[in-house]
């Protein structure tokens, strides 16, 4: 994506930065109805916007952006609200990178997914995901290899916790042991691992 502020009007956007060893990492995971304000001088710390599917992105104009913050204190409390969330977003994320093991991170992506607004019907009485990005997006998001997602996936199909619908669909079949996973409730065993 071209352009640093503005607002995702469909897809999936993220931000991604270059490892020195040649690996690209997922920082940052933006929505549909996300404001998108990654305006930086060091843009080369901070990583690239990309898209990670069909997306379509409104870009707005910088100097018309703060007109509207100083002119309209009902835009500058939106505006607020999107960067508190995300925030809140990333700051779980944080943790999630740092304390949980990879089905737990599976399992809270799974969460995560499970808030974004869809274009299409979602029923979330009957616990079906729809997955946004691609399996090794994924991974980089999370911070394990593609085969590490693809292990776990079969891992939580064989438990009898998920079923693979599509393959951008999970059905959550035992939401409150799902939740437990997410949540941090799946203690670590040696025979497995990242």
């Amino acid at each position: 994506v071209e352009h640093d502020l503005g607002i995702v009007e469909d897809g999936a956007l993220g931000v991604e930065r270059a490892l020195s060893n040649g690996r690209r990492v997922l920082c940052t995971l933006f929505r549909k109805g996300d404001l998108v304000d990654v305006r930086r001088t060091e843009r080369i710390r901070q990583g690239a916007l990309v898209a990670l599917k069909r997306s379509r992105f409104l870009r707005l104009d910088e100097a018309e952006v703060d007109s509207w913050l100083h002119s309209n204190d009902e835009i500058a409390r939106i505006m607020l609200g999107q960067l508190r969330e995300q925030f809140a977003r990333a700051r779980d994320h944080t943790a999630d990178l740092v304390s949980k093991t990879p089905v737990e991170k599976l399992a809270s992506l799974l969460f995560e997914f499970r808030r974004w607004p869809e274009t299409g019907p979602v029923d979330h009485r009957n616990n079906i995901v729809r997955i946004p990005i691609s399996r090794s997006d994924i991974a980089s998001y999370i911070g394990v290899k593609p085969e590490t997602v693809s292990r776990v996936i079969k891992e939580l199909v064989r438990e009898k916790l998920i079923i693979v619908q599509e393959q951008d669909r999970i059905y959550l079949a035992d939401l409150p042991s799902m939740r437990r996973i997410a949540n941090g409730g799946r203690p670590r065993q040696s025979t497995r691992q990242a």
